[in-house]
């Protein structure tokens, strides 16, 4: 009885650990870049651009040790490098962002992005 009733605690224990999180849709972005790019679109063929869709980055930054904030969050911009490498393009389009959220004794946060990778062609 007493190793059953160890089980079923470790299960409560181990249940309500993943329970405090949470997700949160922060909104689409149209077009995001991390760097200055040329965007002159007049002598380019839109549909002929290569692109990558579905491609997600993500950074995940530590909040808070103990209930102690440690100010050292998560940067849409890494998330975006993140993605523009995973895609090897220049900018992101549609990109949706969600932001990530846990805690038990330490806080975590993760923003992720997730859009069409874009390659412009080199400007002349």
């Amino acid at each position: 009885m007493s190793l059953r009733l160890d089980r079923v605690c470790v299960a409560a224990l181990l249940a309500l650990a993943l329970l405090p999180g949470c997700i949160t849709d922060q909104g689409l972005v149209t077009l995001a870049a991390t760097q200055p790019v040329q965007l002159d679109v007049q002598n380019v063929e839109i549909v002929k651009l290569p692109a990558m869709r579905d491609v997600e980055g993500s950074h995940t930054g530590v909040t808070s040790i103990l209930f102690f904030p440690t100010f050292a969050g998560p940067s849409l911009e890494l998330a975006v490098e993140d993605a523009l490498a995973r895609g090897r393009g220049d900018v992101l389009t549609r990109a949706q962002v969600t932001t990530t959220r846990w805690w038990l004794l330490g806080g975590v946060e993760t923003i992720t992005v997730r859009g069409n990778v874009v390659d412009l062609p080199e400007a002349p």
